[in-house]
């Protein structure tokens, strides 16, 4: 994949992202912009990863509204904030779930090989976006139709989508949410 660009249209309030991925030896990069409506107005927030090339989060640093989250996880699936403090209530998560953007489903969709009908249980930290509030949730995937693209039955809580992602586990549509325009 090398890098590359994406941009999705948010459907459900209106806006936009551009998502821009690069691949080193070492990492993969992402950097973002989202632009959306909320219940205040209009919000532009700026969100960069650092993933291992197995896609594991490395480092999160979110800025919206002039309020900024900074968070490492570590190995063990343990996360640190940006003063170096553990925060216990994240043990076990692995992926973070952005709310503002489709893209952080391609995290626990690309650590995996999926074989048609199987689900997997994921521990992720929600990201509430623009307060930048965290908590853990569990989220489920299945695989529903694996041909050219990939289709994942999506639940977390009571609520669930199906949703569509490229051969680079990119989501193209996640219907009443976010379609990729570019």
């Amino acid at each position: 994949m090398g890098s590359s660009r994406v941009m999705w249209e948010n459907r459900d309030t209106f806006g936009c992202e551009l998502l821009k991925l690069s691949m080193a030896e070492q990492a993969i990069h992402i950097n973002s912009t989202v632009m959306t409506i909320g219940e205040s107005g209009p919000i532009e927030m700026h969100y960069q990863l650092e993933l291992d090339l197995k896609w594991k989060i490395k480092h999160v640093h979110m800025q919206s509204e002039g309020t900024a989250l900074h968070l490492i996880s570590t190995r063990q699936s343990e996360w640190i904030d940006e003063n170096g403090k553990r925060m216990d209530a994240l043990t076990g998560a692995i992926d973070i779930d952005i709310s503002a953007t489709p893209f952080t489903n391609s995290l626990p969709i690309n650590r995996y090989d999926w074989k048609l009908g199987q689900a997997r249980d994921f521990e992720m930290v929600y990201i509430q976006v623009p307060l930048m509030a965290v908590r853990k949730v569990r989220q489920t995937y299945i695989l529903l139709d694996g041909k050219e693209t990939r289709t994942f039955q999506y639940r977390s809580g009571d609520f669930q989508s199906v949703i569509t992602v490229d051969e680079y586990g990119l989501v193209t549509n996640y219907p009443g949410l976010f379609t990729r325009r570019y």
